[in-house]
């Protein structure tokens, strides 16, 4: 396996205006930052049992500023190799999951073609709209390889009931786990000798 520390971007924060989805009739309510807290302390959980060494690079609930989380991530890079996955969640009306690296050829490539080999096993019924690329400073100005997941739309009704669900929750950090063990090419021998059973997340988001 690959030595290097998984960092964990979750996306936005507490007080950031209009990451939300609409109020549904049944008065349930998506909110982006609790969401992205919520699956990367699932991938965090994981990748623990696993062996893999993973940092939250913002553990506050509110918003940290995008270039304050690459100079984050930018000083752990300086002392250890890393990559970085900055976990969000979708708006604009569609379905389905994307993955975004820079406009830049490098490593974040690799790393989201990872992502993109894993999504149809652990997502057979959900559409991929694949890899797509944007400078987000996050992400641009990160030294590490890095990509930003969209996972699932929020302001679609279906999608974000969905997306409350243990189902979705579990799912989703599955597909990072996954495709965080291709990249670093993890196996069963890297595994800990002592590891505590597994436990699937149980939802909190309703």
């Amino acid at each position: 396996m690959k030595n290097i520390t998984v960092l964990l971007d979750n996306g936005h924060g507490k007080e950031t205006a209009g990451k939300r989805s609409p109020l549904w009739s049944d008065g349930t309510q998506l909110f982006e930052w609790q969401f992205n807290r919520i699956v990367a302390t699932e991938i965090e959980r994981r990748l623990n049992e696993l062996g893999i060494k993973c940092i939250r690079i913002v553990p506050e609930d509110r918003d940290i500023s995008l270039s304050e989380r690459a100079i984050r991530a930018n000083k752990y890079h300086a002392q250890s190799p890393c990559i970085m996955i900055s976990v969000h969640a979708n708006a604009g009306g569609g379905h389905g999951w994307e993955v975004w690296t820079t406009t830049r050829k490098n490593k974040s490539d690799e790393l989201a073609r990872c992502f993109l080999d894993v999504f149809p096993k652990i997502f057979p019924d959900k559409k991929l709209r694949g890899a797509k690329e944007k400078n987000f400073t996050v992400i641009d100005k990160t030294n590490c390889p890095c990509c930003l997941t969209e996972n699932f739309f929020f302001d679609s009704e279906d999608e974000c009931h969905w997306m409350m669900t243990d189902d979705a929750i579990n799912r989703i950090s599955e597909l990072h786990v996954e495709a965080i063990k291709k990249y670093l090419e993890w196996t069963e021998e890297d595994r800990p000798i002592v590891a505590e059973n597994v436990v699937e997340h149980k939802c909190n988001l309703v």
